[in-house]
Formats: C-alpha cells, structure tokens, sequence
C-alpha cells in the first residue's frame, strides 16, 4: 500500500511537471523571441540585467532621464532625441507612438510647461495579454532598480524626480503605465 501510495505520488509530480513545460514552451512559441544582452549592473557588478530588443526600443538612450530627455528640458531636445512617430502636439505637450510587431504598442507624451519645456512624462504600453504584462513588468522593474536603484512600491528616485510603474489592466485590456515626475519623497 505505501509503495503504491509513493509511485502515484511520483507519477502525480511527473505528470505536473511535464504540464508546466508544455504549457511554457507553448506560450513561448505564441510570443515573439526577443534577442537579449546582458548589461552589468552599475548599482552592484554582481548581478546582471537581460535587456530585450523590446526594452532597448522602448528606453531608448541611456542618456537622460528616458529616451535621451530629461525633465526640464526643452521641446527641441525631444524632437531631437525622439524616434517614435509623432500623432499629436500642441502647446501642452507632444505625443508619440512605437509600434511593436506583435501588435502591441506604446504610447509616450512628454507634457510642457508655459516656456515650452518638459515638465512630465507619461507612458502607456499596450499589452496583449497577461504574460506580457507580467515580462514587462518585471523586465522594467529590473532596469530602473539597475538604472535608479531599489524601488518604494514600484516607485523610484532620479534626481530628485519620481519615477513610477503600474499596472493597468483592466478586464482584457492588458497595459502597463510609467510616469516620470512629480517630486520624490525619497
């Protein structure tokens, strides 16, 4: 009776494992592959961070607080440093759009204060599914802890400025939402 007991529950274990791969490799072949390169961790060389093409095209320049731009500066150095496709602009702010090839998209608007210079960033990242918001999220949650360093609830301190990440999805709309500024309480 106990040996019986402990070849099911062996068998039980096996059969769950092989579930669990099957059902990863077939969410692997659903998603597109995403080359990586291992970038050294500034805050601590011990660790690495895996940075996708879609997190390299999303970042775009390291330089600056995102895609080459930090907060203050002046619309000119957006359209220098923005490789997006514009879809709007007006005096409050200037909107672009990266498309991505699984159909997935994003959206970034760099808000302007009265002397035309960027006072806000906010960025909507539209998702297709719940396993790509979980990837993206984590990925991006490592490159602004290896960027800025740890996080306080998805939150972190650049320069004195606050950068943050949520999720929200809602029901089968999938999308992530990074705004940078405000001051940190940091």
């Amino acid at each position: 009776m106990k040996q019986t007991f402990m070849y099911s529950a062996l068998l039980a274990t096996a059969l769950f494992l092989n579930a669990c791969q099957s059902k990863q490799q077939a969410s692997e072949a659903t998603t597109p592959a995403d080359t990586t390169e291992i970038l050294p961790n500034r805050a601590d060389s011990q660790s690495d961070v895996a940075v996708s093409d879609w997190l390299e095209k999303l970042v775009g320049s390291e330089d600056g607080l995102f895609r080459g731009v930090n907060l203050g500066d002046a619309v000119s150095v957006v359209k220098e440093n923005e490789n997006g496709e514009p879809f709007e602009e007006d005096a409050a702010h200037i909107g672009y759009t990266i498309d991505y090839p699984n159909l997935e998209s994003t959206d970034i608007q760099y808000f302007l204060d009265k002397n035309k210079k960027v006072i806000r960033i906010d960025v909507d990242i539209y998702l297709n599914n719940r396993a790509s918001v979980d990837t993206h999220l984590q990925e991006l949650t490592a490159y602004f802890t290896r960027k800025y360093g740890n996080a306080v609830e998805k939150s972190w301190n650049a320069a004195g400025h606050r950068i943050t990440l949520a999720d929200v999805s809602k029901g089968k709309d999938f999308g992530l939402k990074l705004t940078f500024g405000g001051r940190s309480n940091a």
